[in-house]
């Protein structure tokens, strides 16, 4: 039996392959095509950037911002947490960056993830006040935003280990 990743859109475990896509048997979503840009360029060769914040006004907030370079990319990270700045920045190769880009479009379905996530009346225990957005650029004229209030995609968790490399850096250094 083969076991298929987890819906993006509902996080339902019932997913099965369609041609070179999957389709969720729970929200009748598809996800996992082969992401392109407006040009029809695939996304994993197109993206030259990323941004993220996550926090609030009130007691800062962690960045991390990515720019490709010609054939590497140039990276930075910093706290504004408790008014202070904590910065990091330094060079990922290509391979690296590669790899990057391929993780969070082919693994973690970024571009299956809904635009925004604002928590519902539920009654769940919410984490903690907290904004978050990331956007991945394309070019100038092009990004894919996705944000948040204490709410989050099914793939978070996955999400925020790809980026914890980074955010670690400054424990260290």
């Amino acid at each position: 039996m083969a076991i298929y990743p987890v819906c993006p859109h509902c996080g339902s475990k019932q997913t099965s392959r369609v041609e070179n896509f999957y389709r969720c048997s729970e929200c009748r979503k598809d996800f996992g095509r082969e992401p392109y840009t407006d040009n029809g360029e695939k996304m994993t060769d197109a993206v030259k950037g990323l941004r993220f914040r996550f926090g609030d006004l009130i007691s800062g907030s962690v960045r991390l911002r990515m720019a490709e370079d010609l054939d590497s990319c140039l990276w930075e990270v910093y706290d504004t947490n408790g008014g202070d700045l904590d910065k990091v920045a330094d060079v990922m190769n290509s391979e690296e960056w590669q790899a990057f880009k391929n993780t969070l479009l082919h693994d973690l379905y970024y571009y299956d993830w809904a635009k925004e996530y604002i928590p519902v009346n539920d009654g769940r225990e919410i984490r903690g006040n907290n904004e978050w957005e990331t956007a991945v650029i394309v070019s100038e004229n092009e990004e894919y935003i996705c944000r948040g209030y204490d709410a989050y995609p099914v793939y978070w968790d996955k999400f925020m280990s790809l980026l914890d490399p980074f955010f670690n850096r400054l424990q260290r250094d």
